[in-house]
């Protein structure tokens, strides 16, 4: 057990016997709230909002929140209000958000538009609303211990009647650990503005936050039961996420430090206090320690779940692959062919953080992602080997002239190609100068091949893939500097040798171009290469951001793309080797840096060889 762990346990026996002497033992939590109420629209004023807004933020007031405000929103105030809420959140804190007036969710996303919003038709719709999801990812990105987020915004909303496809309240959000979201009525329904002062929903919340020593579990389920009560039934608010600590409105904290209840004894306080040291952690040593002093705890099973996701598998074998088994999590369909990993079915925030060094407009706005069926994918790039049996079997022609870096520029020479792409490769290095005509030629003779339905990955897919479970940049964390044990990058060696104009990695890696696949860790799927040594073709057109961008896992294609999609970064600079970078170019482009890798749909019932 390394020094920090035992240092939380020790403060956590001396804040026991304080616990036990009835002596406080936490200062107390920073509280910020942001408030909006929307209620003079121009085409749909509604009544109760600025009422909702102002009474919360008073209640807000009084229980200790700092309160951000903002009454009947406008689209030039949103930025402003953000960086304030922003700038007030600190790590540890709780922050909170209540909004109340018009909400529609277009293609999975949930926006609350302002009173002046312009909304003809969907394009308009990310440009006159402020996003749930960025309101969460601010939150998350400030380390707060507790989010909480209240959405009155269910009313019927006009703008959606000009949608082809409208759909009526709000959807389901993916809360991140440590987040309550509470929806005023259950997702795809509408909820009622109220005939007094406030809406329904609003006035069981104010109710409820009176409450004393009522954990915030117990306050979402009566104001449910209220809110049920009150509409007949027709009205039943809805909660998404989980916690792992407590909250409480009004008092609790206070219990939670006092003297132990009856019953709780000098070992449960001692347990107690150890965990609240931790549960905050992102060091999977710290509940390492717990589990190793309570095997049994009251917080065991929550130790094991944190444990688990903190630390990410080194290799295939730590997810349970076996070769040999019937069900097994890696196959191959013959010996030319490509192995491919499963991976399941999930759910994950696609795109990059406003805050995300490297990024740009084209990696945002950020959206949730459903993958919805488990997906086989090469566990590496597509190999110089297996795409030389493809042109051999196949009679396909690949060659005429590959983008390749002269002195200061890339140049497209002819005569160039996968054979000869002007450096050394074997058949064990990815297959490059090849163009998404190519790699679709490819991926329709291993379907022939195999008689089944292989494919390039949507981007959404490789993206979920990349990612494997992270929210970071990168797999391996944001640190660029780590690269070299992960990915094959533009490093120092390359950057003497080929004098690129990027940046590059500070380490080194060991390759100057293309590695054979599989020389570096895998992610936590099982998946090498993902990120560095080749960019790869995915199926998708390429657009300038992900404005009205699928949600479902399916490619944004058409017949009439002038350019298509590739991911990864290949042997690039810091910027480029990220999970949200996207780049594109011509269908029939080829690049010394350009490769790709193949998928292979399964079926919600086949989790491991179809």
């Amino acid at each position: 057990m390394n020094s920090l762990p035992v240092l939380r346990l020790v403060v956590a026996l001396i804040a026991g016997l304080l616990l036990v002497v009835g002596r406080p033992l936490l200062a107390d939590e920073k509280r910020i709230a942001l408030v909006v109420g929307n209620s003079a629209y121009r085409a749909s004023p509604l009544r109760n909002p600025g009422n909702d807004a102002r009474a919360v933020a008073a209640k807000l007031e009084k229980l200790g929140f700092e309160v951000v405000v903002r009454e009947d929103l406008r689209t030039r105030q949103i930025a402003p209000m953000l960086r304030e809420f922003r700038s007030r959140l600190q790590p540890g804190s709780v922050a909170l958000f209540f909004y109340a007036g018009h909400g529609m969710q277009l293609k999975g996303i949930n926006y609350l538009p302002t009173i002046d919003a312009d909304i003809a038709g969907e394009e308009d719709v990310p440009l006159n609303s402020l996003n749930v999801s960025q309101v969460l990812e601010i939150m998350e990105e400030s380390k707060t211990r507790l989010n909480l987020i209240f959405l009155d915004a269910c009313r019927n909303n006009p703008f959606t009647r000009r949608f082809r496809s409208a759909a009526g309240g709000l959807a389901r959000v993916e809360a991140p650990s440590g987040t309550l979201i509470s929806f005023a009525t259950r997702p795809g329904s509408v909820a009622a503005d109220g005939d007094g002062d406030h809406g329904v929903y609003t006035q069981h919340l104010l109710n409820q936050m009176e409450v004393p020593n009522q954990p915030i579990e117990q306050t979402l389920k009566h104001l449910v039961k209220g809110v049920k009560r009150d509409s007949g039934g027709q009205q039943e608010p809805w909660m998404e996420g989980s916690l792992e600590g407590d909250f409480y409105f009004v008092g609790g904290a206070v219990a939670a430090v006092g003297p132990p209840a009856a019953g709780l004894g000098e070992v449960a306080s001692f347990e107690l206090s150890f965990w609240d040291s931790i549960r905050a952690s992102d060091n999977p040593d710290d509940f390492r320690a717990y589990l190793e002093k309570y095997p049994r705890g009251q917080f065991a099973s929550l130790a094991d779940a944190r444990l688990r996701r903190l630390v990410v598998p080194k290799s295939p074998e730590h997810m349970g692959v076996d070769r040999d088994a019937g069900t097994s999590k890696l196959f191959r369909d013959c010996p030319e062919c490509p192995e491919m990993v499963v991976v399941p079915e999930g759910g994950f925030q696609m795109g990059a953080s406003m805050r995300e060094t490297g990024s740009g407009d084209a990696e945002r706005p950020r959206h949730l992602v459903t993958i919805p069926r488990p997906l086989a994918v090469g566990r590496h790039e597509v190999t110089r080997g297996q795409y030389a049996v493809f042109v051999r079997d196949s009679g396909h022609r690949s060659e005429s002239s590959c983008y390749i870096w002269v002195g200061p520029e890339w140049v497209n020479q002819p005569g160039r190609g996968w054979r000869d792409p002007d450096f050394a490769q074997t058949d064990e290095h990815p297959a490059v100068c090849v163009s998404w005509l190519d790699a679709r030629a490819y991926v329709a003779w291993l379907a022939k091949k195999t008689g089944k339905p292989y494919r390039l990955l949507s981007e959404s897919e490789w993206e979920y893939a990349a990612r494997a479970g992270t929210r970071t940049s990168r797999f391996w964390g944001d640190d660029p500097g780590l690269a070299c044990d992960y990915a094959n990058v533009h490093d120092a060696d390359s950057q003497q040798t080929r004098r690129f104009e990027w940046e590059a990695h500070e380490c080194r890696d060991g390759y100057v171009e293309t590695a054979p696949v599989g020389r570096f860790k895998p992610n936590a799927f099982g998946l090498y290469d993902m990120l560095g040594n080749v960019w790869e073709w995915v199926e998708d057109c390429l657009t300038v951001n992900y404005i009205g961008a699928p949600v479902d896992g399916s490619a944004r294609s058409g017949d009439d793309c002038a350019r298509r999609v590739y991911r990864g970064g290949g042997w690039s600079g810091p910027a480029s080797v990220r999970a949200a970078t996207r780049n594109g170019n011509s269908p029939s482009y080829r690049s010394q840096l350009l490769g790709f890798r193949v998928a292979l749909p399964l079926s919600s019932a086949a989790k491991g060889r179809p």
